[in-house]
């Protein structure tokens, strides 16, 4: 790309002007020259030159030779009309008044002769560049301000071309410019039979860029400039995020689904914002999850997270080019984490209390408040109908070798048991594994204490018979110690008579001496480890 400026030709002349020596008033100083050219507008065909000396300079004479020419080569013109020229703003300049009309553009090498009032002389060589002149001209960018809705801009303008070798200004028609956009890739536009040309972008920096256009010419040439650079600057447009919900409950290790709309105000109006990332952020001391989703052409958005605990979601529309920061909107993301029940087991004594008791693990914190209770369940057949018969609290343990429990309760003589975590919002639900308790029932059946009434010192006899319920029927249960027990009238304790050993059909007797007032019942007081406590019909015998 060729881009040639003004202040180029003019900052050399000036530091000679400001760097040459200063001629002494004592002392003979020949002219010296600081530079030759074609100044600022070399269309114009003139030559410009710069040069000083101790008094008046009283003579200039530029030779030019043709370009490439070799030493001794006949001169193609010369020219001596030099008039000082104030314009560039420099002092000790001249320019020609008669414009050069020369064959052929290029670079002509000058030999100016300078003299001085003094009568001193000087030859010095430079080189004049003979060169065509493009102008730029109504560089214009539109629009100046774009924004999420105009992020198209469009740069027009014009360059003419001024010949030197005729003095004309035509159109620079089927010409290429270079477009030069700082901030942005640059581009190529091309010149119409008018010398005008459009140049469209996309805009995708939010900084500020400069916009300029440059002439390309295959002949020798210098762009003048009638235009500064354009400045270009996107406007960032507020942005808004609306969530599907403002919380949610997920377990450990599942993706929490954060979504909804995310919106753009621009021409006086929300509006639904397409193909924008949005940043669903958690974070804490130790680290952070981000999911970067970008919304659809509905303004809609879906990422995903997986959380190690409960926390909040920031979720914002990321900023760019044409967008701006919004204040985050947040989502509760409640993580259960996973928890279990080990070491489970049900036992039932022989009077048909059942003893559960277990584990509770959940991690590395434990549960505080209502959440702290594991139910014990009780079910008939261990798959249906199950029904908390006690709720109990753990003890205080490490929650990762888990928190122990136990509870007792009354209970039938066989079911099937499970432990129960409810859990919450921070805890999942969790279960024991299912165990089978029982006991066989016992009963004493036809259970009479005789004669009755009785006199004092006589022999009553308590008879009975046992039996267990097995195989979905009563049957009688042989070889056991039935224990024999009375109750004096007006007394609240049992005392112990003996015991009876029942026969193969279950019966039993025993006879005691009759000695006071009171009740007599038939005990199975101690059954071995799968029965239960089996008791008859307490019996009244007055004694006389």
């Amino acid at each position: 790309m060729r881009k040639r400026s003004l202040a180029l030709t003019c900052a050399s002349v000036a530091a000679g002007l400001l760097l040459g020596p200063v001629p002494a008033a004592h002392a003979a100083v020949a002219p010296v020259l600081y530079g030759v050219g074609s100044g600022d507008h070399p269309g114009d065909g003139q030559v410009w030159l710069s040069a000083s000396s101790d008094t008046a300079i009283t003579s200039i004479t530029a030779h030019l030779y043709a370009p490439g020419s070799a030493a001794g080569a006949p001169q193609i013109t010369q020219v001596s009309d030099f008039t000082p020229d104030a314009s560039t703003g420099f002092a000790n300049t001249w320019r020609t008044t008669t414009p050069l009309r020369l064959a052929d553009l290029g670079a002509y090498r000058v030999v100016v002769d300078l003299t001085d009032a003094d009568g001193d002389t000087t030859t010095a060589q430079g080189t004049y560049e003979y060169e065509l002149e493009g102008k730029l001209t109504d560089l214009q960018v539109a629009p100046r301000s774009p924004d999420y809705a105009h992020q198209d801009v469009t740069v027009t303008g014009g360059f003419t071309v001024t010949d030197p070798r005729t003095g004309g200004t035509t159109p620079a028609a089927n010409a290429a410019v270079d477009m030069e956009i700082s901030s942005e890739a640059d581009g190529t536009a091309t010149t119409g039979a008018d010398g005008r040309f459009s140049y469209t972008y996309r805009v995708t920096d939010a900084s500020i860029s400069y916009v300029n256009a440059w002439l390309r010419l295959d002949d020798p040439f210098y762009q003048s400039r009638n235009n500064e650079s354009v400045e270009v600057r996107a406007v960032q447009s507020d942005t808004r995020v609306t969530l599907d919900t403002a919380e949610m409950d997920v377990k450990a290790g599942q993706a929490a689904t954060v979504s909804g709309t995310a919106e753009v105000y621009v021409g006086g109006a929300w509006k639904r914002l397409a193909g924008a990332t949005v940043d669903e952020i958690w974070s804490d001391e130790f680290g952070g999850v981000a999911s970067r989703p970008v919304t659809d052409t509905d303004g809609r958005f879906t990422g995903k997270l997986t959380l190690p605990k409960s926390g909040t979601v920031e979720v914002q529309v990321r900023s760019g080019t044409y967008l701006k920061y919004a204040e985050p909107q947040k989502v509760k993301v409640y993580v259960a984490a996973k928890t279990s029940l080990t070491g489970f087991t049900a036992t039932l004594d022989k009077y048909a209390v059942l003893t559960a008791k277990g584990r509770l693990h959940t991690g590395t914190s434990v549960p505080a408040g209502t959440d702290d209770k594991v139910e014990l369940q009780y079910s008939a057949d261990g798959k249906t109908g199950w029904k908390t018969m006690r709720t109990v609290t753990p003890g205080s343990s490490d929650p990762d070798s888990g928190a122990a429990f136990k509870g007792t309760f009354d209970a039938s003589y066989k079911g099937y048991y499970r432990a129960h975590f409810k859990g919450g919002r921070n805890w999942q639900e969790s279960y024991s594994s299912t165990v089978h308790a029982t006991r066989t029932p016992t009963r004493i059946t036809d259970g009479n204490a005789s004669p009755e009434p009785v006199r004092k010192g006589r022999t009553i006899t308590y008879r009975g018979k046992l039996q267990h319920y097995t195989s979905g029927t009563w049957k009688a249960y042989s070889g056991q110690q039935v224990k024999i027990l009375f109750r004096p009238k007006g007394s609240s304790g049992w005392y112990d008579m003996g015991n009876a050993t029942t026969h193969s059909d279950g019966t039993f007797s025993k006879g005691c001496t009759a000695s006071k007032d009171g009740t007599w019942v038939a005990v199975l007081l101690y059954p071995n480890s799968t029965h239960l406590v089996g008791s008859g019909r307490e019996d009244y015998v007055d004694v006389r």
